[in-house]
């Protein structure tokens, strides 16, 4: 009985040193902080053993902050720089993470407290910030929403100019920022507006980087909605063809064109197959691939093919650049050489069968008894003729 309580008494005891050397999950909240910090960009700084620290850069890379960015609710990560210097404690270095874990405390780490660094080696983080959207007819035209609160909102116009436009624009990976729009009321937005005087200087990374009036404090209506229109950013396509490589004179080839445009761009526009001498083949209207097939490939189909892309943003065309060629050629099947070789042989045969014919029928005419005859009265005629012609002289 005395040797069952004193194990169960040495149980106790680790468990509670245990748990007084690791502090509850609790403890260790994530803040950036700094001179010019928001909710989603700043210098990294944990809560452990009741006090806030930083992180130490060494090792500190994109991965590492994309995990920190998650666990923000701040998108996926832009850079992770140094951003200013802190004070105090350094809590962490050599932080290590394989891009899967929830959050920052699951990475790997030297330890708690366990440093070479100085504050100049501080670790900061700048993170995308919180999701936006344009609603509209793509992704880079139409009325401004974020999403905030488990809910899409749409941002007031009070203040909203190109420079605004700009941040957002560049944003969703889109060109560059064409108009400040508003009294876009139309779109898929909650009914929430959750921001107002925005004011940004136009090279900031994402909207929640800009200055605000917080988080739903506004005077505005539902129909005040900020909007943007952005010029298409559109890359170069890509071009296949299906089969590669030499195609057999009669067969159907397919060409494809791809374009696969920044971040989730979506795009609405007709895609152009032409060939470098000019000559427009065809076009197919389509999102972000197009598959034009040529039935039957002739001779006259040979040659290099390029793909294009064009768009239309306020009446206005825009174009991608041409795609690489590829280049189609044909090749006859040995079937069809075969039997042209042939009839070929054939045909020259023929014609030797022919003159072979010609040359001996003249030959047996000049050899027949009548030919001679013939030959013999005409020349008579001839020396009887003469001789008139000398009695009459």
């Amino acid at each position: 009985m005395g040797s069952t309580q004193q194990r169960n008494l040495c149980y106790l005891i680790i468990v509670s040193l245990l748990l007084t050397l690791s502090p509850p999950a609790a403890d260790r909240q994530i803040r950036l902080t700094g001179p010019g910090s928001t909710r989603c960009s700043g210098r990294v700084e944990i809560y452990y053993n009741d006090t806030w620290g930083t992180i130490c850069d060494d090792s500190w890379d994109l991965i590492d902050a994309k995990v920190l960015c998650k666990e923000l609710g701040c998108g996926t990560a832009l850079d992770p720089s140094h951003i200013s210097e802190g004070t105090g404690q350094i809590w962490l270095d050599n932080v290590h993470c394989s891009g899967n874990e929830g959050s920052l405390s699951e990475c790997q780490h030297g330890g708690f407290g366990i440093n070479n660094c100085g504050h100049n080696e501080d670790a900061g983080v700048v993170c995308s910030g919180i999701p936006i959207r344009l609603s509209g007819s793509n992704l880079c035209s139409g009325r401004v929403e974020i999403y905030y609160n488990s809910a899409w909102g749409t941002v007031c116009e009070d203040n909203w100019d190109l420079n605004d436009a700009k941040v957002v624009c560049r944003e969703l990976g889109c060109g560059a920022a064409q108009r400040a729009a508003q009294n876009m009321s139309s779109g898929k937005g909650s009914g929430q507006t959750w921001l107002n005087k925005v004011n940004c200087f136009g090279n900031e990374r994402s909207l929640t980087q800009c200055r605000h009036g917080g988080f739903r404090t506004h005077d505005c209506t539902h129909s005040e909605g900020a909007g943007v229109v952005c010029l298409p950013n559109l890359p170069k396509p890509s071009i296949s063809m299906n089969p590669a490589g030499k195609v057999t004179w009669g067969q159907d080839v397919d060409i494809n064109c791809l374009i696969s445009p920044p971040t989730q761009q979506r795009l609405s526009g007709t895609f152009i197959l032409n060939q470098p001498s000019g000559s427009v083949r065809e076009e197919q209207t389509s999102h972000h691939s197009a598959t034009f097939r040529i039935n039957k490939v002739d001779f006259v189909d040979m040659g290099s093919y390029q793909c294009q892309y064009q768009t239309q943003v306020s009446s206005q065309d825009f174009f991608s650049p041409l795609s690489a060629s590829v280049r189609l050629s044909v090749a006859v099947p040995l079937w069809l050489l075969v039997s042209s070789v042939a009839a070929g042989i054939l045909l020259l045969l023929l014609l030797v069968l022919v003159v072979v014919c010609l040359v001996l029928r003249r030959r047996r005419r000049s050899k027949q008894p009548g030919g001679v005859v013939q030959t013999q009265l005409t020349v008579r005629k001839n020396y009887e003729e003469e001789d008139e012609e000398e009695g009459n002289i």
